[in-house]
C-alpha cells in the first residue's frame, strides 16, 4: 500500500525522517480506519411490503431496510423515492437513498427505502406529463400506509414513532399521506418533505391540513417544483395554528442533497416544470445538503421527545 509516491529518502534516524514516519503513521492509521467504517457498512435488506388492502400495486412493494447497529425498538422513517424511481443506473439504490437511508441508521433509525414502481411494472414517469401520469401522489400515498403498517407491525420499531420522508414526487406523495388517516388509529407521527410540488395543495390551502409536523425543505431557484407555492401554502397552514414548517436555501436547484450530481445540469426530457417544454434544472448544493441533513435530525428527534413536552424545546 503507497501513501506517498513522491517521498524523498531522509537518512536513518534524523528527526526529518522521525516526523515523517510518524505522519505516515497517522495517515496510515486514518486510512485504515477509514476504510475499516466503509467495510463496516451494512447494505440494506431487499423485504417485500404487503399491500394491506390500503396500496393499489398489484403485487407487494418491493423496498430496502437500513438497520441501526444496536438492539431495539426504533424509531422508524419511510422514505419516498421520486419521479425517477429508487435506482441508479446501475440498479443499486442511488446515491440519494444510500446516503440517507446510512444516516438514519446510523442515528437510531429502521429506515424503508419503498419502491413504488417495480410491482408496477413503471421504471420512471419523470418524462410524462402531470395530467398524463397513470400513478399519482395520492396512489402512492397508499403504498406509504402500507409501509406504515409494515413497520408498525416489526417488533424492533416503536410503533409510535414512525416518520416519512419523500424527495419530489415522493415529497408530493407526502403531502398526500398526511391529509388524511386511513384508519382513527394510523398515522405517521413527522413528515418531511424534500422539493415537493406544491402547487395543487397551494390553490386550496383550506383543504390541506396535516395531522402530523411537516418540514418542508426546497431552493429557491427551484424550477421544476418551484419555492412560492410552498411557501404560501406553509404560511397559509400556519397562520391557522398548523404544524408546518418551511427551509428554503437560496441559489438552490432540484435535487440539491443528492451526492450523486455533481454538476448543474438541464433536463431537456422532462416536460412539467415552471417552463413546460424548456426543461427543468438540477444541481448540487453540497452546504445546503448538510445543512439539510442537521435539520431533518433535529425534527425527527423531536418525534422523540418525551409525552407531553412541546417539540422544539429542550
Amino acid at each position: 500500500m503507497r501513501i506517498c509516491d513522491a517521498c524523498g529518502r531522509v537518512p536513518h534516524g534524523t528527526p526529518t525522517q522521525r516526523s515523517e514516519a510518524h505522519m505516515t503513521s497517522r495517515l496510515l492509521t486514518a486510512f485504515l480506519l477509514l476504510a475499516a467504517v466503509t467495510l463496516a457498512r451494512a447494505e440494506p435488506i431487499q423485504v417485500a411490503v404487503p399491500t394491506a388492502g390500503l396500496s393499489s400495486s398489484p403485487a407487494p412493494l418491493v423496498a430496502y431496510l437500513f438497520e441501526p447497529a444496536t438492539p431495539g425498538p426504533h424509531p422508524a422513517v419511510v422514505m419516498l423515492h421520486g419521479c425517477g424511481g429508487a435506482y441508479a443506473r446501475s440498479g443499486a439504490l442511488n446515491a440519494r437513498h444510500l446516503m440517507w437511508g446510512d444516516l438514519l441508521a446510523a442515528n437510531g433509525y429502521v429506515a424503508l427505502m419503498l419502491d413504488s414502481f417495480t410491482s408496477r411494472g413503471v421504471k420512471e414517469i419523470c418524462t410524462q406529463k402531470y395530467a398524463e401520469r397513470s400513478l399519482k401522489d395520492v396512489d402512492r400515498a397508499g403504498d406509504a400506509y402500507a409501509a406504515l403498517a409494515f413497520m408498525r407491525a416489526r417488533s424492533d420499531i416503536d410503533a409510535k414513532q414512525v416518520a416519512v420522508l419523500g424527495w419530489s414526487h415522493g415529497g408530493s406523495t407526502v403531502l398526500a399521506t398526511i391529509k388524511r388517516r386511513p384508519t382513527q388509529d394510523a398515522g405517521f407521527a413527522r413528515a418531511v418533505a424534500f422539493y415537493p410540488g406544491c402547487s395543487a395543495a397551494a390553490k386550496r390551502p383550506a383543504a390541506f391540513d396535516p395531522y402530523a409536523p411537516l418540514l418542508v425543505l426546497i431552493g429557491e431557484s427551484d424550477d421544476w417544483t418551484p419555492a412560492a407555492p410552498c411557501e404560501a401554502l406553509t404560511a397559509a397552514v400556519r397562520a391557522r395554528g398548523g404544524p408546518m414548517e418551511i427551509v428554503t436555501y437560496p441559489g438552490t436547484y432540484h435535487d440539491f442533497d443528492n451526492p450523486g450530481i455533481t454538476r448543474q445540469r438541464v433536463r431537456t426530457e422532462v416536460p412539467n416544470g415552471v417552463h413546460p417544454g424548456q426543461g427543468v434544472t438540477t444541481a448540487p448544493n453540497p452546504e445546503a445538503r448538510e445543512d439539510a441533513k442537521r435539520r431533518v435530525l433535529r425534527f425527527l428527534q423531536e418525534m422523540k421527545a418525551p409525552e407531553g413536552a412541546t417539540p422544539g424545546t429542550s
